[in-house]
């Protein structure tokens, strides 16, 4: 059995033993500072749910590329969640970053008592989350949006 080695700087870090617990831990420094200004437990929760989910949206499922010089291209179509792990769908990092949102819309619902204004507030941050990693969805840009000119043109024959 042969070793596979990562070679895309862009993500490689994400298999770090660390990732995992940097990402818990900022989130949990961001529920830290929300009494500042939401002094509500749930609405605490419902503010991190949103940051998380147009940051990590965002960053994961918009901006495409990598800054390396050295991949010559080979990523320029791709958005970073689709760069992890060469692409290969559910694999323990990608299984992590399901898992995040799912817990923080679970966690938002649950302090708000399932409360219908931040459940519209959190369900559609979740769903467009989880849809976006899915392996479905692998290189799909919907109605074109975050489509690249050349790169992500169909054919029409």
């Amino acid at each position: 059995m042969t070793a596979h080695v990562d070679t895309n700087k862009n993500v490689n870090w994400m298999d770090s033993r660390g990732f995992w617990t940097f990402y818990i831990m900022l989130l949990a420094s961001l529920y830290m500072a929300m009494p500042i200004a939401f002094p509500s437990h749930g609405d605490a929760l419902t503010a991190v749910n949103v940051i998380h989910g147009v940051v990590s949206f965002g960053i994961m499922h918009w901006i495409k590329g990598s800054p390396d010089d050295n991949s010559m291209g080979d990523y320029r179509e791709l958005t970073f969640y689709e760069q992890i792990d060469q692409g290969h769908p559910w694999t323990n990092t990608k299984k992590f970053l399901m898992m995040i949102p799912t817990f923080l819309f679970l966690a938002a619902s649950v302090a708000t008592d399932y409360d219908t204004r931040h459940l519209l507030i959190n369900f559609p941050i979740w769903a467009t989350l989880i849809l976006a990693k899915l392996p479905e969805f692998d290189r799909v840009r919907i109605f074109g949006i975050n489509s690249t000119v050349g790169i992500d043109d169909h054919k029409k024959n």
